[in-house]
């Protein structure tokens, strides 16, 4: 047993493969299979392995034949569980505790980014988002977060002489749309290092520039500073259920929308994610009644954007997953190769997709907000919203588009 998740297993399960392994003789490939299975099995609070495992089913087999077969059958029995909607009745995980985060003010030479989605090709449909990394690391233990994978978990990174730096910074021409929340939440922190005041020079010195804060966050501290109207608010929602028992320490989806109100009510330009969406038991009932909540507390004008995305994990995430038996059900899912990472299948995102855009009235679908899919496949957009883009610049320029006729709106009534 020489993979290197082996060791990271509970002493008991160890012991099992081990003993599993002088019986069948696995080949590398499927001790493979079974260790990735235990890590998920304890990930998903259904394990052990051993209930997953039949060999009186190939009893009469031999030598190979009988290890294909018992490596067989279990991939059976895990993928039904993953072609289900994850149940989270019976999901209790324990409650993530905060860190003890250390604040370093450091330098760097990476401040300005791009979007994750692929840099070759048109596999998914691309909006040309640049993304500035003012704070590296986050303080929620959402589990399927790829923050995790990148930084060290226990230091709070901010840029140092942050101000200085955006004074001086110079953007490329096509650089219309900056996010600050791909290295962090963008309003966890609210102004306590100035971000936000650096932000506002950023801003008010491009007064086109969309600048987005997205957050999972009810903090609205930040209202009583001067910001551009250009900087704009965005909430990551979720189901209930989702934010209980997968997005540890973030806000309820209460508190957010009605921190989303306190914003729309100072006067601030606002946008929601319902992203990632989950395939779980209830998932109908869930986000038919978060769409609902949102369309009665707000009006479409009052709204810049609206994105559905669901779960996507690269390797690097999953591995990091496993390692540290992180209590989730996140992977209990069809892990689906989607232009070089993991997602569901494209039915269930097309029925999952489709079902939340019905759900608006058709005064929301007149041109505000504007509704897109985040980082997904180009196929989903004619069957989710009955129209599409040929290709990313097309969509770029409608997105644009949209967002500057929005800002220019709200211009116009102050």
């Amino acid at each position: 047993m020489n993979h290197p998740l082996f060791a990271t297993l509970p002493i008991m399960e160890q012991h099992y493969l081990m003993q599993l392994d002088e019986r069948y003789h696995f080949s590398f490939q499927q001790q493979r299979q079974l260790i990735e299975s235990a890590c998920d099995l304890a990930m998903w609070q259904l394990g052990p392995l051993e209930k997953w495992i039949d060999e009186e089913k190939v009893a009469k087999l031999q030598g190979k034949a009988q290890a294909k077969g018992l490596v067989a059958d279990h991939l059976k029995k895990m993928q039904q569980e993953r072609e289900k909607p994850t149940n989270y009745q019976d999901f209790n995980p324990d409650t993530r505790l905060p860190d003890k985060f250390q604040s370093l003010f450091v330098s760097s030479d990476t401040l300005m980014g791009r979007c994750p989605c692929p840099v070759e090709g048109e596999k998914t449909r691309c909006c040309n988002l640049k993304t500035l990394d003012v704070v590296q690391q986050c303080a929620f233990g959402c589990s399927y977060c790829s923050i995790q994978s990148f930084y060290n978990s226990h230091e709070i990174k901010v840029v140092e002489n942050l101000s200085k730096r955006l004074q001086e910074l110079q953007l490329d021409e096509d650089t219309w749309h900056i996010g600050t929340g791909q290295s962090s939440d963008s309003l966890l922190w609210g102004n306590d290092y100035g971000t936000l005041d650096a932000l506002s020079i950023l801003a008010s010195r491009y007064p086109n520039l969309i600048m987005e804060l997205k957050t999972k966050s009810k903090r609205s501290d930040y209202l009583s500073l001067d910001l551009p109207l250009n900087i704009v608010s965005t909430w990551s929602l979720n189901a209930p259920t989702i934010i209980e028992k997968e997005e540890h320490l973030a806000a309820s989806l209460q508190g957010r929308l009605d921190a989303a109100r306190r914003a729309r009510d100072k006067g601030r330009i606002i946008g929601f994610h319902l992203h990632p969406m989950v395939y779980f038991e209830g998932w109908q009932e869930e986000y038919g009644s978060l769409i609902e909540q949102v369309t009665t507390m707000f009006l479409p004008e009052e709204l810049m954007m609206f994105s559905l995305g669901t779960l996507t994990f690269t390797k690097a995430v999953l591995r990091q997953l496993r390692t540290d038996h992180y209590q989730t059900r996140v992977l209990d899912m069809d892990l689906t190769a989607a232009a070089g990472k993991y997602s569901y299948p494209l039915e269930i995102k097309q029925a999952m997709f489709s079902f939340a855009y019905e759900r608006f009235p058709s005064s929301w679908k007149q041109g505000s907000p504007f509704f897109y899919l985040c980082m997904e496949d180009p196929s989903l957009w004619m069957p989710t919203f009955g129209y599409s883009y040929p290709n990313d610049k097309a969509f770029e320029a409608a997105m644009k588009t949209s967002y500057q006729a929005c800002l220019e709106r709200k211009r116009d009534r102050l």
